[in-house]
């Protein structure tokens, strides 16, 4: 019994050291990287035995044969390593998600880490398989990141350096790189001690195959690809012009072609889900902005338009206050000359009447100078001379004449009773 538990306490001790030195030494943070000594490798140590070596007879365990070799037995069975299933090479394929949330990992089993979690419809390229899994080739997109302190111009200074899916110690760790293997790669911009590479090409990662169905050969993803990123051509080219139109004024902005260009990419890549709802969601956005930019235009018009009918209101006033003073008392005669006319001419409206007189004005130059002598029954308001000599006599009900006093003017006039002065009279029809 004594020689049994001899065995048994060897044979634990040494399987529970073959598991502690299994373990991979990246969990050291400033040390990314995995030493070559066989206890830090995954493979099992070699430097210890499950069997114990005997120095006395056989025929010393002959009473206890039959239970030592049970025991023994029972010890080999726990110490049987997993047997993984082998990667086999198959004619690659597009596999089409067919479930909600299904998870891609690292390795072919449950226990690996899960890379992400990917979305009915969603396309593989499917190049192998292994045991219940199917191997997929990474998106191209894809980046993994190295410890900076292992690489020295763009060359890996260590073996087994780990490359993990995000900068940090406790990423999941995708492959390894080893000692003068090149890569090209830049500093991470959310943690400048990570370099940032492209997956290098023997990474590979797994779904479960009840998940996936053949949705064809790989020109099936192939094609949906590139179309995907004629998409996301559009939708960048959308944002960008629209980012131009809306830095213009108001009345410059085409939001016409703005929605067009997004309208076409929601209606001809339906099928790209999260590239429409982005569409959507920027077109809302623009068109606020759009509507924002319209009512502080409408803002800035009322305003002028406020303003400048305050301007023509003010000019309107000083003209119906000129014609008041000045124009409006000889309204009665030119009306009652106006009568005479029509009586005559077939009752024709009073436009045609000084159309007519139009016809038959004459021009009058001089200095206008008003005439404001107090006498009865006088032809004018204003005179003309020329040379300091009166030449005529003139009104107007059309033409505010007060603005042209001590100017030399041209007018046209029509004539009219001089009430028997000395100098003819005129109704002014226009002034130069």
């Amino acid at each position: 019994m004594y020689r049994l538990a001899n065995i048994l306490c060897t044979t634990i001790c040494a399987f529970s050291l073959t598991h502690i030195f299994a373990d991979d030494v990246g969990f050291i943070p400033e040390h990314e990287i995995s030493l070559s000594s066989p206890l830090d490798s995954s493979d099992a140590m070699t430097g210890f035995t499950t069997e114990p070596s005997f120095t006395h007879s056989q025929t010393s365990l002959q009473g206890s044969e039959k239970a030592s070799m049970s025991m023994s037995q029972m010890l080999a069975s726990l110490e049987q390593p997993k047997v993984e299933a082998k990667k086999v090479v198959i004619k690659p394929f597009t596999g089409k998600v067919k479930g909600k949330k299904v998870r891609l990992r690292s390795h072919a089993d449950t226990d690996s880490a899960i890379i992400r979690e990917l979305n009915k419809g969603e396309l593989l390229s499917v190049v192998a398989e292994k045991g219940d899994f199917w191997v997929v080739e990474p998106s191209s997109k894809m980046k993994a990141y190295v410890y900076r302190s292992y690489i020295l111009d763009n060359v890996v200074e260590g073996n087994r350096v780990n490359v993990r899916l995000n900068p940090n110690v406790d990423a999941p760790v995708l492959t390894h790189l080893n000692s003068g293997d090149k890569i090209s790669g830049t500093i991470c911009s959310s943690n400048n001690k990570w370099m940032e590479i492209s997956l290098p090409s023997n990474v590979h990662f797994y779904v479960a195959k009840q998940f996936i169905e053949n949705a064809g050969s790989p020109d099936v993803k192939n094609q949906h690809d590139a179309r995907r990123h004629t998409a996301e051509q559009l939708l960048d080219s959308a944002k960008y012009f629209s980012k131009s139109e809306l830095e213009k004024n108001y009345p410059d902005i085409d939001f016409h072609k703005v929605t067009q260009n997004y309208q076409a990419l929601i209606k001809d890549y339906s099928d790209f889900t999260d590239l429409t709802t982005a569409a959507k969601e920027d077109l809302s956005l623009l068109q606020e902005e759009y509507i924002d930019k319209r009512l502080a235009f409408a803002e800035v018009k009322t305003q002028m338009e406020e303003e400048a009918l305050a301007t023509a209101e003010a000019a309107l006033n000083q003209t119906i206050v000129a014609i008041t003073d000045k124009m409006k008392l000889w309204e009665p005669i030119e009306e009652s000359i106006y009568l005479s006319w029509s009586n005559i001419n077939e009752s024709r409206t009073l436009d045609e009447y000084y159309a007519d007189q139009k016809l038959a004005s004459v021009e009058v130059s001089g200095i206008l100078e008003p005439y404001s002598a107090p006498v009865k029954c006088k032809p004018g308001d204003f005179i003309i001379k020329d040379k300091d000599l009166p030449v005529a006599y003139v009104y107007s009900t059309q033409v505010n004449l007060q603005n042209h006093v001590g100017q030399k003017v041209t007018l046209k006039g029509a004539p009219r009773p001089n009430n028997n002065f000395a100098f003819p009279a005129y109704f002014i029809l226009s002034a130069e």
